[in-house]
């Protein structure tokens, strides 16, 4: 196998495990904003709530750059 197909899998799997870390922490942040919101009652919901979407959409742009490499690496076997 090409070491440069090689070296494409293992940024795949990089980029599926910061996918997955990145809306799990969003999660937590979001989870805690809605705790902070409306179970204790303090102001720091908005704050956990614009960083729970900024992992979101940062999750979102590794989701692209994921889409382009596996097209990439498709291309590579292709041919």
């Amino acid at each position: 196998m090409d070491p440069k197909m090689i070296e494409l899998e293992i940024k795949l799997k990089d980029y599926r495990r910061f996918i997955m870390t990145l809306l799990i922490v969003s999660i937590y942040l979001y989870m805690g904003s809605v705790m902070d919101t409306y179970i204790q009652s303090k102001g720091d919901g908005a704050i956990l709530t614009g960083l729970s979407f900024a992992m979101t959409a940062a999750a979102t742009l590794f989701v692209l750059k994921y889409r382009k490499l596996k097209l990439q690496l498709e291309d590579n076997k292709r041919v």
